[in-house]
């Protein structure tokens, strides 16, 4: 089943970390890009991924997954330990500590828009509830057999 991540956190507005920012963006294509995408392509569980800045005052980190809520937060909290502290720099993260499995979870199910709308395949947010609705031209086939289709 795909779930989806619509992580969204509101960007602090002082010149220090709009500056961070700047350097986040700079920095993204020659260094964040490579690193996020091999950490994709490793876990085999992720459809489509991007981190989007909307005018200086939100930054998203938007993904299509599947598997449990819990196992992925965890493989990308250990895989891109360094990039979500840089992104989470970004916003008011008082009492997160990245390193801890838990706070990171609890983090992320916090911060995670749901859509509108309602899953029509019984898919559950990070929370446990129902989905927002997230369609999918694959009718549910996995990053595997979308693979193995393709001879990958």
């Amino acid at each position: 089943m795909t779930h989806a991540l619509n992580l969204t956190l509101p960007i602090k507005q002082d010149a220090e970390t709009l500056a961070k920012l700047r350097n986040l963006e700079a920095s993204f294509t020659e260094k964040v890009q490579p690193a996020i995408a091999a950490a994709l392509k490793q876990s085999r569980i992720v459809h489509f991924a991007r981190v989007v800045v909307i005018d200086d005052k939100y930054i998203q980190v938007i993904t299509e997954y599947e598997g449990t809520h819990q196992e992925y937060t965890e493989f990308f909290r250990r895989a891109l330990t360094p990039i979500f502290a840089a992104i989470f720099s970004l916003a008011d993260t008082s009492g997160l500590d990245i390193n801890d499995p838990n706070a990171f979870f609890e983090f992320s199910k916090n911060h995670n828009a749901r859509s509108l709308g309602t899953a029509t395949d019984g898919s559950t947010d990070i929370g446990g509830n129902p989905s927002g609705w997230l369609f999918s031209a694959y009718d549910g086939m996995t990053v595997a057999d979308i693979l193995a289709k393709l001879g990958k």
